[in-house]
């Protein structure tokens, strides 16, 4: 029952926020603009209405009802048709960021669970907690710095090619590597000592069959419970990787979707894009909404007896 209560919540949890998503993307948000004295000077207001926000949440409702779709974009096309083309490739980073994350995080945090008493290696903690200290879009701008000027012969920028999404996903993952590391490494320092080790030690169980057969198991619980952070990681670097890399990936396509100096500026040339802003956000709500049931499932099956 409580394994069915916590399903329930997540899902009414993820429906009240696309409400607010929905909500948020259609208020109104042209300003007013008047023009003022001889010299033509031009003046920016914004007063609330509510008939234009019932305007806007009608016309969305009717797209959806009568055209079966959230809208059309700057290029005339349907929003969905722009979201599965984008999501398509941004999907690609995500999971292999996803993959790199769970995989070299485990590994380094093992290696920093042996270098814990040893604080002088470079490769050990020190450095873990050294790039988790840089602020994660610093860290990303130092390393595309490195790769244009010292490592030329690779194409960085673009999404043409077959392999171009792996740079992007090894970007977006590292943060979240390194927070992996950090929790793997303390759930193993929490377990050492335990009376289980001294007994499979005491059978004559190597050390690094203690580990893996025992000791990692036992820290999978903390280690998979985090499942959700790390993918919330991930989304929330993959809109700067995106930019800088020239990825044309869903979080670039909504980002283009805001418009924001046109928005602000109150300019003519400001285009709506409100179906593909929400179609983006549900997308990406989706993602985080599948890593937490599958998180739950996970933690149902390793959670300690």
């Amino acid at each position: 029952m409580g394994f069915t209560w916590k399903i329930t919540k997540t899902l009414l949890f993820f429906l009240f926020v696309a409400i607010l998503l929905i909500l948020a993307v259609l208020f109104p948000r042209s300003p007013d603009i008047a023009v003022h004295g001889k010299a033509m000077t031009v003046e920016y207001g914004y007063e609330f209405s509510w008939n234009a926000y019932k305007h806007n949440i009608s016309m969305f409702i009717h797209d959806v009802r009568e055209n079966g779709t959230l809208g059309f974009t700057r290029y005339d096309n349907p929003a969905e048709e722009e979201i599965l083309l984008h999501m398509k490739r941004s999907l690609k980073v995500i999971v292999t960021a996803f993959i790199i994350t769970l995989i070299f995080g485990i590994l380094k945090g093992i290696y920093d669970f042996y270098d814990r008493w040893n604080g002088w290696n470079i490769f050990g903690k020190g450095m873990t907690w050294l790039l988790q200290s840089i602020p994660d879009f610093f860290l990303i701008i130092c390393l595309q710095w490195l790769i244009i000027f010292y490592l030329p012969f690779i194409r960085i920028f673009g999404h043409d090619h077959w392999y171009s999404f792996l740079l992007p996903a090894f970007l977006v993952s590292l943060y979240p590597m390194l927070y992996i590391a950090r929790i793997t490494s303390t759930a193993l320092g929490s377990e050492k000592g335990k009376p289980y080790i001294q007994v499979a030690r005491s059978k004559g169980l190597s050390g690094k069959k203690v580990l893996w057969k025992h000791m990692l198991r036992n820290s999978l619980y903390p280690i998979l419970s985090n499942l959700t952070a790390v993918m919330l990681y991930l989304l929330s670097n993959l809109l700067i990787v995106e930019y800088l890399l020239d990825y044309r990936g869903a979080a670039f396509r909504m980002f283009q979707a805001f418009d924001v100096s046109k928005a602000i500026s109150g300019n003519n040339r400001f285009i709506d894009e409100s179906g593909l802003i929400i179609g983006f956000g549900l997308s990406f709500m989706i993602i985080v909404l599948i890593s937490q049931v599958i998180t739950l499932f996970i933690m149902k099956k390793v959670e300690p007896r």
